[in-house]
């Protein structure tokens, strides 16, 4: 459901601090923060430290760690998220392969743990 739609066609763009990936939540009802969790992201099979990746969304930039605690804020189905990473080695114009695993947890259905991971490969513009 919905697996290949996690990162956009046009999801990798090359900033000046390092790099923004572009995700779309893998439901079909947005969700609680709180219940989302980035598992990992992978540039050409290398595992990248999620120490270094931050959320963006709608302007705001959280912490992966500081997730569970936003209970009030929701990722609506329609907006795009941003994994930003401090991925300095990247290229303007290259292509990587790009993997991204989300996992859900919707507080509506008791004992569902979705994982979903998405490969693609983009070209970082």
């Amino acid at each position: 459901m919905m697996h290949h739609r996690v990162i956009a066609d046009n999801g990798l763009k090359v900033t000046s601090g390092g790099c923004a990936v572009a995700v779309r939540l893998p439901w079909y009802r947005s969700l609680p923060l709180s219940v989302v969790d980035v598992v990992s992201i992978e540039f050409d099979g290398r595992v990248i430290d999620m120490s270094n990746v931050v959320f963006q969304l709608e302007g705001s930039s959280i912490r992966l760690d500081e997730l569970r605690a936003r209970t009030t804020e929701n990722w609506f189905v329609l907006d795009t998220a941003y994994l930003v990473l401090n991925e300095k080695n990247l290229e303007v114009g290259k292509e990587y392969d790009v993997a991204v695993t989300l996992a859900i947890y919707p507080p509506y259905l008791k004992d569902l743990h979705r994982v979903v991971r998405t490969q693609k490969r983009l070209l970082a513009h």
